[in-house]
């Protein structure tokens, strides 16, 4: 396994950076004011992200700062302005969705670290492959690969690959979601997303009731469990930006805990508080693993409710139907505990525990009946001791190595790591009590509220000398200080470009329509003015025969998501598929991969969020001769919109708003 793997937290406010840092995190990611995927979070300002990356640095904590929405023309100028001072102040990564920022960011900051978001929904080896020629030096992939896939990608590329081990799933692989942008003009693409997948759904069939509840809403992950099956991946990323600091703290503080253990190749035997403690900080209705194993079906999900439920802690006995209630499992709850009473109505009853009396619960009101079940959805004593982790003054401190030559006649010096530190000090003779190798080691080690810590101290001391402590005080102070400085020696200053972006001032006027189908039918020959037919991959090879009759271009439309037996079919039928069609409408970056030495056209699907010129500029390069636009454009924008190479809109039709794994009918 990977010895250096990287623990990696969310952080949406300062004490929840803070909380990451002091329970062990070994980076964090955050967001600044703009141009991220929770535009609802705190999030920071450059002031604050350069006391941070100072603060972090010197206790070597990495930090990513994501820029992990889609971007259109008139905001590319204004987050690469943004992108070049967060280099300059010494970020470690920027978190990028967009593939025409990343390459903007590649052409003007060609040593800032990209790391590609899960938005980008890769999910394959030849996706990671593509963005490593691109430029990126690791990939989040999706949520929703098997541990045999991970396994697969990490044992073919020399990528850093990240993965999520903890936090909120979404029902839809990630950037492939337009739910809440049809439907609630916001995007979750632009950082914006309603959750619309946490609100209440009747799922119906002919009219006819079939299920209901909470259909689209899963449960969380959680790994920890799992960690001895890890893949050598480069980093565990915990989700929760929008969640509490005391939530950040609890996490990072158990997953800290076992994930040492793995990497000291220990027996891990997760305890039962530790998962307690997971479940009582957030949970929703348990936890799941995804598709880490297998494919979970109804087990993934949280019908019943979205929100975090807590730990269940008994039933109501009694209630008086005014103040008090007796319920068992009494014994858990304490005063300053927040609790629920799940009455079947979707806002129960619920309060924060302010008195007790012998065996009764005081101050709740409301429908509440004997037998309803009772969840601690919060605990005093738990918030405390996560708040308490990080309220205090530091206590993560830098291990560094330390040597201090201390001889007759010459300047004495420290060398920290491999700094030189030189003073303008010599020792004394000893008149009475000499220096010992203990005296110094006294005074060296007092590092105080400095953010190291030393490791190994080695001394090299000629007998019979003597220096006031005074004297070693003010060395230790100037050289850690001297140390301190180099440490967080600045970068280069990258003086700012800026990037111009052409846009199109002729008005636009349609070339050709295109239809696309799901289904092949005989009476589709005899339409008039479709110039090309687009075909799912799986109804071509059902109908070969009528698709290559037919009097039109035709393209053979691959899925969005191309892993497993999908890839394998691809690459099998690749050769035969080639001699039927005029070219292939690509869905996602990885199916480049397949087409390397093949002389076709090739078409950019919408499942790109194509929604500026320099992703379009991009994409010609990859050797795209058409693009079909976002759906998420506006009519302004699409104008705007240059390129050599013919651009497309859907005008027509039911839109896909979810791609997903998880079947909700089945």
């Amino acid at each position: 396994m990977n010895k250096e793997i990287e623990l990696l937290a969310p952080c949406g406010t300062h004490d929840a950076f803070l909380a990451a840092i002091e329970n062990g995190a070994n980076a964090v990611y955050l967001g600044g004011k703009l141009f991220n995927a929770r535009a609802n979070a705190s999030n920071f300002d450059l002031d604050e992200l350069k006391e941070m990356v100072t603060y972090a640095h010197l206790r070597g904590v990495k930090i990513h700062v994501t820029l992990n929405t889609l971007l259109f023309n008139d905001e590319l100028p204004q987050a690469l302005d943004f992108a070049y001072d967060l280099y300059n102040i010494g970020i470690d990564a920027v978190i990028v969705q967009d593939l025409g920022l990343a390459k903007a960011l590649r052409e003007h900051i060609p040593h800032l670290n990209l790391h590609a978001s899960t938005q980008m929904t890769i999910h394959n080896l030849e996706g990671v492959q593509e963005l490593q020629k691109l430029g990126f030096t690791r990939v989040v992939l999706a949520r929703e690969l098997s541990f045999e896939e991970i396994n697969d990608i990490c044992e073919n590329t020399d990528m850093e690959i990240e993965i999520f081990v903890h936090g909120a799933l979404c029902i839809s692989y990630s950037g492939q979601c337009l739910m809440s942008s049809m439907i609630g003009d916001r995007s979750g693409n632009r950082g914006k997303c309603a959750q619309p997948c946490r609100l209440p759904y009747t799922l119906l069939k002919n009219d006819e009731e079939m299920g209901k509840g909470y259909l689209l809403s899963p449960k969380d992950l959680s790994m920890l469990e799992l960690l001895p099956k890890l893949p050598n991946v480069a980093s565990l990323k915990i989700e929760g930006r929008m969640k509490s600091p005391e939530y950040v703290a609890t996490t990072v503080k158990t997953y800290r805990k076992y994930l040492d253990k793995l990497i000291a190749n220990e027996t891990i035997e997760i305890a039962k508080e530790d998962k307690q403690n997971l479940a009582q900080i957030f949970n929703r209705g348990g936890f799941t693993s995804a598709y880490l194993l297998q494919k979970q079906g109804k087990n993934m999900m949280s019908y019943e409710r979205p929100k975090n439920w807590g730990i269940y802690v008994g039933k109501v006995l009694a209630y008086d139907g005014k103040r008090y209630i007796k319920i068992s499992g009494q014994e858990q709850i304490h005063i300053g505990d927040g609790i629920e009473i799940l009455n079947g109505e979707n806002t129960p009853p619920s309060t924060i525990v302010s008195e007790i009396e012998k065996d009764k619960i005081g101050r709740i009101h409301g429908n509440i009946h004997v037998g309803d079940e009772v969840y601690k959805t919060s605990d005093k004593e738990l918030m405390k001791t996560a708040r308490e982790s990080f309220s205090r003054n530091s206590t993560r401190k830098t291990p560094i190595t330390v040597k201090a030559v201390i001889q007759k006649d010459r300047p004495i010096t420290l060398t920290i790591n491999d700094f030189l530190f030189q003073t303008n000090m010599t020792a004394e003779l000893a008149s009475n009590k000499p220096l010992s190798k203990e005296d110094v080691a006294k005074q060296l080690t007092k590092t105080g509220e400095s953010p190291f810590v030393i490791e190994t101290l080695e001394i090299e001391l000629d007998e019979g000398l003597f220096l006031p402590v005074s004297k070693l005080n003010e060395i230790r102070r100037n050289a850690l200080e001297a140390f301190e400085k180099e440490f967080l020696k600045p970068r280069n200053i990258l003086l700012k470009e800026t990037l111009t972006i052409k846009e199109n001032t002729t008005p636009r006027k349609m070339k050709s329509v295109s239809l696309c189908v799901n289904h092949l039918d005989e009476k589709l020959a005899m339409l008039n003015g479709v110039d090309a037919l687009y075909v799912p991959l799986r109804e071509v090879l059902k109908k070969e025969e009528m698709f290559t009759s037919l009097p039109f271009e035709k393209y053979i439309m691959l899925p969005t998501i191309t892993k497993a037996n999908y890839e394998k079919l691809i690459k099998r039928q690749l050769e035969h598929m080639v001699g039927l069609c005029d070219g292939f409408v690509l869905s996602n970056i990885g199916q480049l991969a397949y087409f390397k030495n093949v002389d076709t056209k090739l078409i950019a699907n919408s499942t790109f969020n194509v929604v500026n010129n320099e992703t379009i500029e991009q994409l010609c390069r990859l050797h795209f001769t058409k693009i079909i636009l976002s759906p998420e454009l506006t009519k302004e924008q699409i104008n705007h919109l240059s390129a050599t190479i013919p651009l497309e809109l859907s005008v027509y039709g039911r839109q896909v708003v979810m791609t997903s794994e998880h079947c909700p009918v089945r």
